[in-house]
C-alpha cells in the first residue's frame, strides 16, 4: 500500500512504467534489449524498462486509455500519415492528446527516485502537470495554458548520409536528458524515430502578464506537421549516433 503520485489516495501501487510499455516493445520490434542513449552517459545495450511503485492501478488505467493509447498508436497509422519531403504531416490530429501523453511521460520521470531520472528537475511545475494529467485540461487558469509554460515539440529524425537506413533509426531510444538555454530548460526523448523536445519557461506567467503575449494557438496548429531533421543538425544525435555506427 501507498499513496498513489496522481490521486493522492491510499491503494495498492502497481509497477508504473516511467516510459510507456507499449512505446518500449514497439522500439524492440521483438528483440529483448535495445540501445539506449543519454546525454552524460555512455550508450548501453539493455532491458529499458524503467519502472517502480508509483501509481494506483486506476490511474495507471486512466492514463493509460486516455493518453497512451492515443499517443502510441498514432505514429503507427500509415493512412493518417501524409509524406513529404521536409516533413510528415497527420491528417486526424488530437492536440489536447497528443500534447498530455508526452507530459505524462516526463511527469512520472519528474517524480521518479530512479538514477536515469534524478535530473529531469521541472522547476515546480510537477504539481501543475499533475492537475492537468489528472482533470484532462491543458488549462492551469482563465488566461494560461500549460503548453504556453512548457512546449512541446516533435521531429523526425532520419540520416540522410544513409549510414543508418530507418529501421535502425526506430530501434534506439535516447533516454530523457536534459539541458539549460537561457533562463529555459531543455529536454529530449527519441523513440520509435521521434525526437520529443519539452522546451519549460519559467518565467513565462510573469512575462505574459507583462507583454500580453499568447504563442497557444501558433503551436497547437503547427503540431500537426513534423518537421524531419537529420541527425547531422543536431550536436546530441550526430554524436550517439556516431558511436552506434562506429560500435555495432
Amino acid at each position: 500500500m501507498g499513496k498513489c503520485r496522481l490521486c493522492n489516495e491510499e491503494a495498492k501501487l502497481q509497477m508504473s512504467h516511467i516510459i510507456p510499455r507499449s512505446l518500449i516493445k514497439d522500439v524492440k520490434d521483438g528483440d529483448s534489449q535495445l540501445h539506449v542513449f543519454s546525454y552524460s552517459s555512455a550508450p548501453t545495450y539493455s532491458n529499458a524498462d524503467p519502472k517502480e511503485l508509483l501509481l494506483c492501478k486506476c490511474c495507471e488505467q486512466y492514463i493509460s486509455s486516455n493518453y497512451e493509447q492515443y499517443g502510441t498508436q498514432l505514429i503507427k497509422r500509415p493512412k493518417n500519415i501524409i509524406k513529404h519531403n521536409d516533413r510528415i504531416e497527420f491528417k486526424e490530429f488530437d492536440y489536447k492528446k497528443w500534447y498530455l501523453y508526452y507530459l505524462s511521460i516526463i511527469w512520472r520521470a519528474s517524480i521518479s527516485s530512479l538514477q536515469e531520472f534524478v535530473d529531469i528537475q521541472l522547476g515546480g511545475f510537477n504539481d501543475l502537470l499533475k492537475e492537468c494529467i489528472k482533470n484532462d485540461t491543458l488549462t492551469l487558469t482563465e488566461d494560461i495554458s500549460i503548453d504556453e509554460c512548457i512546449v512541446i515539440s516533435m521531429f523526425r529524425v532520419v540520416d540522410r548520409s544513409g549510414r543508418l537506413d530507418d529501421k535502425a533509426i526506430k530501434n534506439i531510444m535516447l533516454n530523457l536528458t536534459g539541458v539549460k538555454e537561457g533562463d529555459d530548460s531543455l529536454f529530449f526523448f527519441m523513440a520509435n524515430g521521434f525526437l520529443i523536445q519539452y522546451q519549460i519557461t519559467p518565467n513565462y506567467i510573469f512575462e505574459k502578464k507583462n507583454s500580453g503575449c499568447n504563442k497557444t494557438i501558433v503551436n497547437r496548429n503547427a503540431r500537426k506537421c513534423v518537421k524531419m531533421v537529420d541527425i547531422t543538425e543536431s550536436r546530441l544525435l550526430c554524436e550517439n549516433f556516431n558511436w552506434l555506427v562506429d560500435n555495432v
